[in-house]
């Protein structure tokens, strides 16, 4: 498997690095014979033999992810997976981690090449876990189109803006907890009760959300609404007694309020089941929200898409 960054080759060539990996983009380095062709232009430019270990050392702190020569800042809610599979580090996968490494590290996109079970998505998958980041994946096809990618109109999904608005606080929650645990280990004892009640409502809610219909959604919203709001003014009175460096603020919680109740109250008019509304795509979402994003098969989409 081999990854290698789209480049600006217009940014300012202020060291011999730039004018290698300019190289390294014109030659694509798919094959073992133009990674060799590289190397050897390498030792031609700069008068210096390359040497490319094999097995970089890989060190994990609470800030910082290190694979060889990259450095990546980890985020502070560290996401949890469900399988301890995704976290294996074998030897061999060592040094197209730190080339993908250093593509986040100079926030360049970058194109893992390979065939099929080689381990691609699963290399991002190791990498988005070990920096807490969260992974979108998207599987493209000849059928695949725009609309999937930067959203489209919808008929009004009651259930679809519910689910969203539970996993936006979910955000929130995770990171006051995160943060609260990286600043005092026993904080999470001061508040053990609202941490119990906010993993019961998930798990919960998880539940009902895959046993709901249209029959029996009306009589969950009320609750929902209700787990909602209290577990928001929790969260405001936790916040405005601690200094913890979040990410958003108390207005972003105060949104989250009327979105929710705003929910509510449409969902009591009949006109509802003919509105039409503007749903994001995956690619957007993760623009604004600053999540990863994996194209799968990207070579089987349409160009024009």
């Amino acid at each position: 498997m081999l990854i290698f960054p789209f480049i600006n080759l217009g940014a300012p060539k202020h060291s011999g690095l730039y004018s290698f990996l300019n190289i390294v983009y014109i030659q694509r380095m798919r094959t073992a014979a133009d990674r060799k062709e590289v190397l050897q232009v390498f030792k031609e430019v700069f008068e210096e033999t390359p040497f490319i270990n094999p097995y970089p050392r890989v060190q994990l702190n609470s800030e910082h992810l290190i694979v060889g020569n990259a450095t990546v800042k980890r985020n502070h809610v560290q996401l949890t997976t469900s399988s301890s599979k995704q976290l294996l580090m074998l030897p061999e996968i060592r040094q197209s981690l730190e080339a993908a490494a250093q593509c986040v590290e100079r926030q360049w996109l970058c194109i893992l090449t390979g065939p099929s079970c080689s381990g691609k998505t699963s290399l991002i998958r190791l990498l988005a876990n070990l920096t807490g980041n969260v992974l979108n994946e998207i599987n493209l096809s000849s059928a695949t189109d725009i609309s999937e990618l930067l959203g489209s109109f919808e008929q009004y999904d009651a259930m679809r803006n519910f689910f969203n608005v539970v996993t936006q606080i979910q955000r929130y929650v995770d990171e006051f907890i995160s943060l609260q645990l990286e600043a005092s280990k026993d904080a999470i004892f001061r508040e053990t009760d609202f941490y119990i009640r906010w993993i019961a409502f998930l798990s919960g809610y998880k539940f009902d959300s895959l046993s709901s219909s249209a029959t029996n959604y009306l009589e969950n919203q009320k609750k929902i609404v209700h787990s909602l709001s209290w577990f928001i003014e929790q969260l405001k009175l936790q916040i405005e007694k601690s200094s913890l460096p979040l990410s958003y603020s108390l207005q972003d919680l105060d949104f989250a309020t009327k979105t929710v109740l705003k929910m509510k109250a449409d969902d009591r008019k009949s006109v509802v089941s003919t509105k039409f509304e503007w749903v994001t795509g995956l690619l957007i979402k993760a623009i604004e929200q600053g999540e990863w994003i994996v194209l799968e098969n990207a070579n089987l989409c349409n160009p024009t898409v």
